[in-house]
């Protein structure tokens, strides 16, 4: 069945490949605002010198403290666009998720009506869902703890530093574990609203629980997989990143059709994770097709339609 969901979604994506280009602007876009202002400290502090060539290849560690030290005004202004840019990217990256959905549920191939119209129709639900999915992932958040209960349960206050080492990359392990499975209920508690027209989010959440819980061996089989792949395509993304450090134009194009290459290949995952997703939900449980999108008039976010919750 993960194969087969797996399968099923790489065609629904390559029959989309608009969505891919949505999804890959929209993050070099946000990558680019983030960037520019960075760009500006980063020339301000270093000028022309030599010391640019440090910003090629491997991230050099001294020199960010050292950057970050000398320039306290521009590390808040640094410290800002780390926190609101990606946080701003999540937000419009949730919205998208309802157009690329909306599109893949309708079984039809990208149409700027019936893929704006389902980022626009589901945006507000999506946002109400996660703030009620908040309480799950305290929930998950807290699994990281009982490494810390089970060590000194067995071994005390005063474990031995070989425990203490190993306990530390299990709360490591346990913590992904929590955001794995957030995600996953997030995505099914998404697909389930879109594919039943569900307003009341709370619906959506406990159908996720309910719909993970019964198929737990599929559904995070199926994550785990598109996980391992993505994490896969850093571990050799990385060693080429950092080999192409040379000042040189021919380098610095090399690199910069890397990164592109590999914002495409992360988009293309995202969307073929929904896609199998959404197929793997309509297998197991027989989900009807949704109500036809036909444009963004049909928008429920708040302050248009009547509140359901």
């Amino acid at each position: 069945m993960i194969l087969q969901s797996l399968q099923s979604g790489w065609q629904m994506v390559r029959a989309n490949k608009r969505l891919i280009a949505v999804f890959y602007l929209a993050n070099l876009s946000f990558g680019l605002l983030l960037m520019w202002p960075l760009r500006a400290m980063l020339k301000d502090f270093i000028g022309d010198s030599m010391m640019g060539e440090k910003l090629g290849g491997a991230l050099d560690m001294d020199f960010l403290f050292e950057f970050i030290k000398h320039n306290e005004q521009a590390g808040a202004v640094f410290y800002g666009l780390v926190f609101i840019v990606p946080a701003v990217a999540w937000l419009f990256t949730l919205f998208l998720s309802g157009g690329a959905l909306a599109v893949f549920a309708q079984g039809e191939k990208y149409e700027p009506a019936l893929f704006w119209g389902g980022a626009a129709k589901y945006f507000g639900r999506f946002c109400r869902l996660a703030l009620w999915s908040l309480p799950v992932l305290a929930i998950l958040f807290c699994l990281q703890y009982l490494e810390s209960g089970a060590q000194r349960l067995f071994f005390g206050k005063d474990p031995y530093q070989n425990i203490t080492y190993w306990g530390s990359w299990i709360k490591v392990g346990l913590r992904a574990l929590s955001f794995l499975l957030f995600g996953m209920i997030l995505d099914y508690a998404r697909i389930h609203a879109v594919l039943n027209d569900e307003r009341k989010m709370r619906v959506s959440l406990r159908a996720s629980l309910k719909f993970i819980a019964q198929n737990f061996l599929s559904t995070f089989g199926l994550a785990l997989l598109l996980l391992a792949v993505g994490g896969l395509a850093l571990v050799v993304y990385n060693p080429l990143a950092n080999g192409l450090a040379a000042p040189s134009g021919v380098v610095i194009l090399l690199l910069f059709l890397l990164q592109q290459f590999y914002m495409l290949f992360r988009a293309t995952l995202r969307l073929t994770l929904y896609a199998s997703q959404l197929h793997l939900y309509r297998a197991l449980e027989s989900a009807p097709a949704p109500a036809e999108i036909t444009s963004a008039a049909e928008v429920d976010m708040n302050g248009l339609t009547p509140a359901t919750e």
